[in-house]
């Protein structure tokens, strides 16, 4: 316990030896974020939700803040480009102009930087900044909430269609090393507006950091918002993030997730559907190999009637590496007409890999349809013998069909750049698999 409070007695000084330069219109969340994680500290094994999970190389080191940005690899400026759209991009937490493109964003769209709204912010961002944060429940977020220097803002207006997506890009560089980064993103689409995010995380692989990203995705009434995360990070990085969507009456809100960088992962998503008739979708899935470990949390809370939700979960492990997913569906009281589905499959490459699955569901009403399930699983030999039959090799016939098994959660995605960019970094990890990428 003494070193958890001196940890935390570390970061409670960065937060106070930053005050000069905290904008005035922030100061009140961020010291709500830093007194949260104040009186909860770093999470243990004896609570429920984090007893797989070993925080020992977090808790017993101190990350200081990332004092200026490094500089960018040529390896990882190659990545910047791997999605056209109005690209925004940062460096070890911290705006980067020279290596973004918002030179013709369209009507309707604003793309930009937290920082600059130094004298002041809008409306139209103060509104929703922080205000779904569950930050006396998460540590982590809170954390985030109190040292954050920067981050994106996406506003979309009512009616608005942005047909180009907007690309947010986290770059850690080797001032990363025994750093931390805490990236924060907020999208706020309005009323009968349509949007796309992409949202990805890199990082050198030698990089030994903590990344603590939180982002927040807000779809209006009658608004179409597809998000994708796509986590990244070299396998030598820690990264503790949380997703905070929500949705207003007879919105479409789709949240695509790709896991499959850093040695240690955890992401907790947060979906509200806060009016009747929201439609929601949460997609995920993450890939670990070697000693890797990855952990999703989700938390879909229906709130009003006649919502729907489904989730799909998969994932691919192989060597020795250690996944958990644990997945909450809650209907509310006079959440009639409910309907909620949850599934959670994994598909275990190696004998030694691990895997962990929890879905669980709290249901406080009667009108509803709600189902939950998952499998752990290898592959089917008999349809691995069909394709050797057929000609295909060893090596190949295992890349088809574990590219199959993850095309519940690709498929119907609306950016096929995404689900093919996901579908090659699938094969990247698999023997045999390089010669049947799609942008071979």
């Amino acid at each position: 316990m003494a070193a958890i409070a001196e940890t935390r007695s570390d970061y409670r000084q960065e937060f106070e030896a930053d005050s000069a330069r905290r904008a005035g219109w922030l100061a009140p969340l961020q010291q709500r974020g830093i007194e949260a994680f104040e009186s909860q500290g770093f999470p243990t094994r004896r609570q429920e939700a984090w007893r797989k999970v070993d925080l020992t190389p977090i808790t017993q080191h101190h990350y200081p803040r990332v004092a200026e940005p490094g500089r960018v690899s040529s390896a990882l400026t190659d990545k910047l480009g791997a999605f056209p759209g109005h690209r925004v991009v940062f460096v070890d937490g911290i705006y980067a102009p020279e290596l973004s493109d918002l030179g013709s964003l369209p009507k309707g769209l604003t793309v930009g930087s937290l920082a600059e709204y130094a004298d002041g912010a809008p409306e139209r961002l103060t509104e929703v900044m922080g205000e779904r944060v569950d930050i006396d429940a998460q540590p982590f977020i809170a954390l985030n909430t109190g040292l954050f220097r920067d981050g994106a803002f996406v506003h979309v207006a009512r009616g608005a269609l942005v047909e180009q997506p907007v690309v947010i890009v986290h770059v850690a560089t080797e001032a990363a090393q025994g750093h931390a980064v805490y990236p924060r993103t907020v999208t706020h689409v309005e009323a009968g507006a349509e949007a796309r995010v992409i949202e990805q995380f890199v990082s050198p692989d030698e990089i030994e950091g903590l990344v603590v990203p939180v982002s927040e995705v807000h779809a209006g009434q009658d608004a179409i918002v597809d998000y994708h995360r796509l986590q990244e990070e070299g396998a030598a990085m820690r990264h503790i993030g949380g997703v905070h969507a929500s949705a207003e009456g007879n919105a479409g809100c789709r949240v695509y997730s790709l896991a499959s960088g850093a040695a240690l992962s955890r992401v907790d998503y947060y979906a509200d559907l806060e009016g009747e008739g929201v439609d929601l979708q949460l997609k995920g899935l993450y890939l670990t190999e070697g000693r890797q470990f990855s952990d999703q949390h989700t938390y879909v809370n229906h709130r009003v009637a006649h919502g729907t939700s489904s989730q799909v979960f998969r994932g691919i492990l192989q060597g020795r590496s250690e996944t958990t997913f644990d997945g909450l569906i809650r209907v509310f009281e006079g959440a009639e007409k409910t309907s909620a589905e949850q599934q959670n499959r994994n598909l275990l490459l190696d004998k030694m890999a691990l895997s962990h699955s929890n879905p669980r569901l709290e249901i406080f009403n009667n009108d509803v349809v709600c189902t939950h399930g998952s499998t752990v699983g290898e592959l089917d030999e008999t349809a691995l013998f069909y394709l050797r039959s057929r000609g295909v090799s060893q090596a190949e016939g295992k890349s088809l069909l574990t590219v199959a098994f993850a095309n519940e959660v690709l498929e119907n995605m609306r950016d096929e750049r995404v689900s093919n960019y996901i579908r090659d970094r699938i094969l990247d990890r698999l023997p045999g698999g390089e010669n049947m990428r799609s942008s071979a």
